[in-house]
């Protein structure tokens, strides 16, 4: 069901559909950045459906679809934001600005997008034939990822110093017990003539 998006969903996507960025670079967790491309969404249907009020489609009662069908999956969302925004420092009053940005950015896009409320009629039809779960895939894979989400995060884990002391301070353990063959070895010839000199005795 995912494949059904039409070449009208595409160019929406074309038009960056972008979280805002943020003024310091922080490290994401892929299930963060999913958690926003799902919130950013329900803020563009949200401006739709206030922005398209009078229109021929029924708007309105598309996001009330769209309110009781992902009710329980947003609530899941709002939380799992909460948590991203404490756990960086910014608490409910950075959540809060995020919230308003993605608002106003989905408010300019409404004023500048052509044939505006005719894409957003197919955005909703596309979401509204998901599950919860497909419609999470579909942000995920659909929606601009927030910038700079994935900056300044090394994709693999960088030793720490401690561990690279550990790891320097293992390293002569096979030296010194090289060192302890070579000297048993250089010991045993030495006992030889000792023994020779007692049998002559």
């Amino acid at each position: 069901m995912i494949r059904k998006s039409s070449s009208a969903i595409a160019a929406l996507v074309c038009i960056a559909i972008a979280a805002p960025a943020f003024a310091k670079q922080q490290c994401y967790t892929p299930q963060d950045i999913r958690a926003m491309q799902v919130r950013q969404l329900h803020y563009e249907l949200m401006v739709a459906a206030l922005k398209c009020q009078g229109t021929e489609v029924d708007f309105r009662g598309k996001w009330s679809t769209w309110v009781n069908r992902f009710g329980t999956t947003m609530n899941a969302n709002a939380t799992h934001l909460r948590g991203m925004f404490g756990r960086l420092g910014k608490g409910q009053s950075g959540m809060d600005r995020y919230v308003t940005q993605l608002s106003n950015d989905a408010s300019m896009r409404a004023q500048h997008v052509e044939e505006y409320c005719d894409t957003q009629v197919k955005l909703f039809d596309t979401v509204l034939d998901l599950s919860p779960h497909e419609m999470e895939n579909w942000a995920a894979n659909t929606i601009e990822k927030p910038i700079p989400a994935t900056a300044g995060c090394s994709a693999a884990p960088v030793p720490s110093p401690v561990k690279q002391a550990k790891a320097e301070k293992a390293a002569p353990k096979p030296d010194s017990s090289k060192a302890k063959a070579e000297k048993a070895k250089a010991d045993k010839p030495a006992a030889k003539p000792a023994t020779q000199a007692a049998s002559k005795g």
